[in-house]
């Protein structure tokens, strides 16, 4: 699985073309004005983003902003072999009625003779994918070049309370995606439930959270989006330490981290065989409140990350910020709740709560 390029649907594609451009440094690479809509295509590092808005009540992004707010609509996937994944869905479609929809869009591929084939399907409820088959001819003298670095390290979808199994079999069997770690965060006040799906030829991630409780960042999620969705997206900025600091200087609002979170931290490395980081460079990840995460066993695989606030005023979508040294494996597990606790632990205090 390649992510070919992530589709937003907004409410006006111009201004959201600004704001990518202005506050996360993207780069426009062009502009559409089709008879439904309006679409601009920018690019991060080697991965392109598509935005579009409606321009007609009756366009499919006029329909999906009628029962969403704004956010992420599509994330188009490149295969190498459509008629394959026919093979492996048809095969596999006793597991869900899902995939009915899904043959029904396949079956037509197999009089497609231009390339690129594509089709759109519907994802798990709420979110669509555009299959790409980029099928170079035989006599194309670039065939056998390695592909673009993958800019995307993982998206994150949520599914309501009881979901969790059904989306992971579903992706499993759609994409050809590996069952990876799953893990539970809980606070006194916050729940979440993730399984961690792995493409190992491409290196990227699609986790899948679902809420543990009433109150859970995933429910408030699933509450202000009407159903299932992408949550946020990680994207590589290494180095992590000059990639935050463009994103500040550009004005972008990101996760404020206290001070009780990196005073924990202190205590865990203590517990360190090994000091995974110098002086100076703690000092700088302190300053730009950049949440770091390791293996004991392993200090030198830093995990370190930083969040955006939500973009949309509507949506609670976010960017991450993501660098995996020494091939750093997890997603923050530690991180999060440490950072969960450290951020309950001041509001007690606050609230003179003990």
């Amino acid at each position: 699985m390649k992510i070919d390029h992530i589709h937003f649907f907004v409410e006006d594609a111009i201004a959201q073309r600004r704001w990518f451009a202005n506050y996360l440094g993207w780069t426009p690479e062009k502009s559409l004005i089709l008879p439904d809509r309006m679409v601009e295509i920018l690019r991060y590092r080697h991965t392109f983003f598509v935005v579009s808005s409606p321009r007609r009540a009756d366009s499919p992004v006029a329909d999906y902003l009628r029962h969403h707010p704004p956010g992420v609509a599509d994330v188009a996937i490149a295969v190498d072999d459509l008629a394959a994944m026919f093979s492996r869905v048809k095969a596999k479609q006793h597991t869900s009625g899902s995939f009915a929809t899904i043959l029904d869009h396949l079956t037509d591929l197999r009089h497609q003779t231009h390339s690129p084939v594509w089709t759109r399907i519907e994802g798990w409820p709420g979110i669509q994918h555009t299959l790409i088959e980029h099928q170079p001819p035989a006599t194309y003298p670039l065939k056998h070049l390695p592909q673009a670095p993958q800019d995307i390290d993982h998206v994150v979808l949520n599914v309501p309370q009881g979901q969790l199994q059904a989306a992971t079999t579903f992706y499993q069997h759609l994409l050809g995606l590996q069952k990876q770690q799953s893990f539970k965060i809980q606070t006194d006040r916050s729940g979440l439930q993730s399984q961690v799906l792995f493409c190992p030829e491409n290196q990227v991630y699609l986790n899948i959270n679902e809420p543990t409780s009433k109150n859970s960042q995933i429910q408030t999620f699933l509450d202000v989006n009407q159903g299932a969705g992408i949550q946020h997206i990680a994207l590589h900025g290494d180095p992590i330490v000059a990639t935050v600091a463009a994103l500040r200087r550009r004005g972008m609002a990101l996760l404020a981290v206290s001070r009780a979170y990196y005073d924990q931290l202190q205590q865990r490395l203590q517990t360190c065989p090994r000091v995974p980081m110098g002086a100076e460079e703690w000092q700088q990840i302190v300053e730009q409140q950049i949440l770091i995460d390791w293996q004991l066993q392993k200090p030198e695989s830093l995990l370190l990350q930083t969040f955006t606030r939500p973009i949309f005023a509507k949506n609670h979508f976010f960017f991450e910020f993501i660098e995996r040294r020494c091939a750093a494996k997890g997603f923050g597990e530690g991180n999060f709740l440490a950072l969960y606790q450290a951020i309950e632990a001041a509001e007690a205090e606050v609230l003179g709560v003990r």
